[in-house]
């Protein structure tokens, strides 16, 4: 009997250390650069909302975040934040706004994109309608008024932010077209364009037959 009691002693010392909660810490970082609603998002993966008896919980403001969790959870979050936390680059947006039609011909200003357009569309020609440039950095919103054929026309972005560095960079933006002229045009989308290569975001129809406006832009990291 006396074995089995200590038997069962030991059993329920054993169940309760198992079951004990982690213990958790809390702690204030300060955001410089991120805000509220990025700091969440990169955060979220490292508090553990749902754990039993021990919920992790986080609030953010304008300039600091507050996290509840386990103290190797606050260390890798702490490492995160020296790693995102920082002065993002200037972005130069260059824009191209293209007209697509059954022309044949050839626009040399528009050479470095025109292989794409061809593997996108089926048009005989391409020629640059307007074109301009913004430059900005996190959270910059531009609209920038286009002159040119058939314009004027009104492009805005806005500049998310920009993933990784150097080669790798990837900028994350907002990008709208308007024709004043005729406002049941328009378009927008939302995308990640690498720095340094151009994309091309979409088209509306032109208003001239079979014509087509076409989008591109080239986001170029400016050294600061």
């Amino acid at each position: 009997m006396k074995l089995s009691h200590a038997l069962s002693l030991v059993a329920l010392c054993f169940a309760a250390a198992c079951s004990r909660s982690p213990r958790l810490e809390t702690r204030t970082f300060a955001l410089h650069y991120l805000g509220p609603g990025e700091v969440d998002q990169l955060l979220h993966p490292y508090v553990d909302f749902e754990r039993p008896g021990a919920k992790g919980a986080m609030t953010s403001t304008n300039s600091t975040v507050t996290v509840r969790e386990t103290p190797d959870n606050l260390d890798r979050i702490a490492r995160v934040l020296a790693q995102y936390d920082r002065p993002q680059p200037s972005v130069r947006l260059h824009f191209e706004l293209i007209r697509a039609d059954g022309a044949a011909r050839a626009d040399s200003s528009i050479r470095d994109v025109e292989t794409q357009l061809k593997a996108l569309f089926r048009f005989r020609g391409y020629a640059l309608v307007a074109e301009g440039v913004v430059t900005g950095a996190q959270n910059y919103a531009s609209e920038q008024m286009l002159s040119g054929s058939g314009g004027p026309y009104v492009v805005r972005a806005r500049i998310q932010r920009v993933s990784g560095a150097g080669d790798s960079a990837v900028v994350m933006l907002d990008v709208e077209l308007h024709f004043p002229r005729q406002p049941w045009q328009s378009f927008q989308t939302a995308v990640g364009i690498p720095a340094g290569k151009t994309a091309v975001l979409g088209n509306v129809a032109g208003g001239n037959g079979g014509d087509a406006l076409i989008l591109a832009v080239r986001p170029d990291l400016v050294a600061n």
